[in-house]
């Protein structure tokens, strides 16, 4: 069911030119529009959708991915997120990855940042991912994608505070995690970060989760 969900999400949010129209996303010197990433390898089989806030150059533009990627070889953040995962017995394609945005913004002082125009035109398509697949639980990566899904609806979380535990939100759970990220795991050491992914076991246990 997860996989026929996810399949009918990506046509349609495939298709979607809004932010080009509007000049929101990054524009390539070749001319290539950023577009649309997805988790392709990505089930869900184990209920959970990871939240992280926006898709990198490397993983648009290059050639050898086109696709939103987690594995050890992507970088320092993906592999340690796949050593998270796997703490709880959970493989990159036992979840699905998205992002609070499905293209690479517009870049401006040589960043790539997710503005309010952006996100809000692709708010509606995280709303029907989350729909379309009704996760067990919903984890928000960062900050900035906390702050994302408090926008579907009100959560009132902090990332310090809330992090680590489950919490009732939009008829799901929602699980706070800092970043996997060199920088995050200056803000939340990486011990802290293992500790915070095991709110994950009771949910597993309780859907009968096999790895």
């Amino acid at each position: 069911m997860f996989n026929e969900d996810i399949e009918r999400h990506e046509q349609l949010a495939g298709g979607c030119t809004t932010c080009r129209d509007d000049n929101l996303i990054y524009r390539h010197d070749d001319g290539w529009w950023a577009y649309p990433l997805f988790h392709v390898e990505g089930t869900c089989r184990a209920g959970i959708v990871i939240v992280l806030e926006a898709p990198n150059f490397d993983d648009t533009f290059n050639p050898r991915k086109g696709r939103l990627t987690c594995d050890p070889d992507t970088d320092p953040s993906g592999r340690f997120m796949c050593e998270l995962l796997a703490s709880v017995s959970l493989k990159p394609s036992d979840v699905f990855f998205t992002n609070t945005v499905l293209c690479l913004p517009a870049k401006k002082g040589g960043k790539f940042p997710v503005t309010a125009a952006v996100r809000t035109a692709c708010r509606p398509w995280l709303v029907r991912l989350i729909d379309e697949i009704a996760p067990g639980v919903v984890v928000a990566v960062g900050c900035e994608a906390l702050h994302a899904l408090g926008q579907i609806e009100r959560h009132g979380l902090q990332l310090k505070t809330g992090v680590g535990r489950l919490h009732d939100w939009y008829g799901h759970k929602l699980l706070p995690l800092y970043h996997p990220s060199r920088l995050g795991r200056v803000m939340r050491p990486a011990e802290r970060q293992q500790e915070d992914i095991t709110a994950l076991v009771p949910y597993l246990e309780s859907v009968g989760w096999r790895a």
